[in-house]
């Protein structure tokens, strides 16, 4: 008779990051589009719906006063609000994603302030690769070629910070600022 040994359970990682969400009548329409889908995966839930902007830190511990440190530097941005505009979609076997047809000018300068600023406080964050925009529909499922969508857009008019728990399906809201000019 074997005898297995109990695994402790390994320490949640944490994916410290600013976003932007829908507003609530898009997240509706969100969610008809991700119904009306038949390519299988798990749907995201519709609270969790996002445009990550900055990643600052993932890993199993976050740094001591990291959180708090980049929340005062939030509090700091001045930016009208502005408008996002998603319409394509493209299913791949991780996940389904909507995209812009047209680069998000107002979104990518609003992540170049928050960047700044959190450079000159002394806060790094994870810069690699281009800026994507897009939010994630659900994960898994079936390819599917990218398609044009009826427009989902709305007015970005606040910011998060979120500590998600990856493998949790857990995100805890940290902060939140309303864009002002």
């Amino acid at each position: 008779m074997s005898t297995m040994l109990a695994r402790a359970p390994s320490p949640a990682t944490h994916n410290l990051f600013f976003a932007v969400r829908p507003a609530a009548e898009e997240r509706a329409r969100i969610a008809d589009l991700v119904a009306s889908l038949r390519i299988g995966g798990v749907p995201m839930r519709l609270d969790r719906l996002h445009i990550t902007t900055l990643s600052l830190v993932m890993g199993d511990v976050l740094p001591d006063g990291l959180a708090q440190e980049a929340a005062e530097i939030a509090g700091s941005i001045r930016m009208p609000a502005f408008r996002v505009i998603f319409d394509r979609l493209v299913g791949g076997n991780r996940s389904a994603l909507l995209l812009p047809s047209e680069p998000l000018e107002a979104l990518r300068m609003f992540r170049e302030r928050l960047g700044f600023a959190l450079m000159r406080a002394g806060i790094t964050f994870q810069q690699g690769g281009r800026f994507s925009p897009h939010v994630t529909l659900l994960y898994g499922g079936q390819p599917m070629p990218e398609i044009e969508i009826e427009p989902i857009s709305w007015l970005v008019e606040d910011f998060v910070l979120i500590d998600s728990f990856v493998g949790e399906m857990k995100h805890v809201e940290v902060g939140r600022w309303e864009l002002r000019s």
